[in-house]
Order: C-alpha cells, then structure tokens, then sequence
C-alpha cells in the first residue's frame, strides 16, 4: 500500500487554491459610483464643501434630463466656461444617459424615469473654472415628481425632504410642453405656486437660498400660435418674483431647451447660463442658525479665527 507522504502533490491546483483563498488579502472597497445616497453626500461634504442643488418638480417635467444633458456636454469639452473636474456618480449619469444615445436603439432620445422607492439621491458634479481658479462640487438631487406632489398636497411632510433645508439653490422645474397646453398650463403654474408657498410658510426652505424658476422644454412654446402661452408665463414669473423676493435671497427665472429634435434650438440651451448661477452664488445658511455660547477658550479661538 502506498504511503500518504509518498503521494503526488499536484502543484499547479495548490497554487490554484492559494490564489483563490481570501485569507492573508487586503480587500479594498471600491466606489459604487452610482448616485449617492444621504450617508455619501454626508460623507462627501465632510470632505469637500460641496454646494446642494435642489431641483424640484412634477413626473416628467424635464428635471433629470437637464441635469444628464449637463453632464453629456463636459464629455464633448469644457461648458459653460467650466472644466470636469471629477464625479463620484459616472455610472449614474452613464446610465441615465443611455436612453438619449444612438447605441440605445430608441427611436428618439429619452431619459430613464425615477423611482419612488428610490427616495433622495444625489449627482455629483466637481467643476473648476477655466482660470483655474478653485474648485466646485456640486450635489445635484434627484426625486421623483410623485414625492413633491404628495407634499404639495399635504405641506407637512416638506419638512421630511432634507434637500430644501441643505440647497443654496432650489429649482422649481416647470414643464413647458404642459405650458404649451391650453387645458394643463393653469395646472402647472398651480402646482409650483403651491409648492413655493407651502416652502415658505413651513421655512422648509431656508432665507438664504435662491430660487429659481426654471422652465424646461422652451422649445416647444417658439410656435407664433403660442405667444399667449409664453405671455402667461412671464407674467407668473414675474408674481412670484414679486411676492417672493423679500423673503428669499434672491428669486430668478430661466428658460431651457435640453434637448430639441427639430434643431431650431442650439444644443443645451439656456443650460450654461444656469450652471454657472448654480456655482457663483453664495452658501445659503440656515436662517435659524444660532452661534452657542462658548465657553472653552478653543472655541472662542476657533470663532476669532473664522472672523479674522
């Protein structure tokens, strides 16, 4: 009978097994990179002094599309007098993108709907100017449309949404295929009027952000049998500009064509201007924010600091 020990050893499956065991190796946790929850934007803003943008608005309003559209023209170059200067988020642009490129198969450019059950997400977006000049990092939320309709319905349930409490910058998306809509124009302006106004009786939003009125899809209200469509829309810029700019920071309006198939629009129109205000106004801080008193002389000193 043969001895154990003489037996052949095959070495080649040793060494096979010795690579696949995971004792003796350092694993190393990579980055998911698709968008970011609470806990990462936390994260990210204990690192970088990253800047919220809460964009807000009803199903399909246009308001993930912009933000892609955003992203898809730092692939082509610098934009808006801006360099890419990094993302935490490429797969979740990436796959949000898909639906709007050739590879996708789709007979006209799209964008992927945002779930619910998703809750609050966050793009993230590092910017430099071309002066090279500083840093910007951006955290763009994402939320679906059906999330602020039920608050717009039951304004207790703003103080749930982190994002308007955060945002330096908070859009209010309106859709302009709806505005082009004789029977849904009302509708729209309703709903963002009632969202600003249930934000501002709340103090869901804080003093010191900026508002903006951000309307998507203008492409579609160029038709000369529409100028009482784009009429009713200046005038409604202009109520809540008047009614709100006592009590925000500052109250603009924009008008955006991410895309337009028929080509009468340059591509991303009207999108740098409104990046740029995203990365030049100032930090909005919390109107109730309140400086405790110190009593440790290394608070007091880090306070003379800060001041100096």
């Amino acid at each position: 009978m043969m001895d154990e020990a003489d037996t052949d050893l095959d070495v080649f499956e040793q060494a096979k097994s010795e690579e696949l065991s995971p004792s003796g190796l350092d694993w190393v946790a990579l980055p998911h990179a698709d968008l970011l929850s609470v806990e990462d934007a936390d994260e990210l803003m204990r690192w970088r002094a990253a800047s919220v943008v809460a964009i807000v608005g009803e199903r399909d309003a246009g308001k993930t599309t912009l933000v892609t559209e955003i992203y898809e023209r730092f692939l082509r170059g610098p934009f808006a007098d801006l360099h890419f200067a990094g993302s935490r988020t490429l797969v979740g642009f990436e796959r949000r993108c898909y639906l709007a490129r050739l590879v996708s198969g789709a007979s006209a450019p799209d964008t992927e709907r945002t779930s619910v059950q998703a809750g609050l997400r966050f793009f993230h977006l590092g910017l430099a100017s071309e002066t090279g000049c500083g840093r910007t990092d951006l955290l763009i939320t994402e939320r679906a449309g059906e999330s602020y309709r039920g608050a717009r319905n039951n304004p207790s349930k703003l103080s749930e949404f982190l994002e308007l409490a955060k945002a330096r910058t908070v859009v209010f998306v309106l859709d302009g295929a709806r505005i082009a809509d004789d029977r849904m124009r009302e509708e729209v302006f309703s709903s963002v009027r009632a969202l600003i106004r249930a934000s501002s009786e709340t103090n869901a939003i804080s003093a010191g952000a900026e508002i903006q009125l951000v309307t998507t899809k203008i492409d579609l209200l160029q038709s000369q049998a529409l100028t009482h469509a784009v009429r009713a829309l200046a005038e409604f810029e202009q109520r809540i500009e008047g009614t709100y700019a006592q009590r925000f920071a500052k109250v603009t309006s924009w008008r955006t064509a991410a895309r337009d198939p028929s080509g009468g629009m340059g591509p991303a129109f009207g999108v740098a201007e409104l990046l740029q205000s995203w990365t030049s106004s100032p930090k909005a801080l919390p109107a109730s924010a309140v400086v405790p008193e110190l009593y440790d002389e290394f608070d007091r000193f880090l306070l003379r600091k800060r001041k100096a």
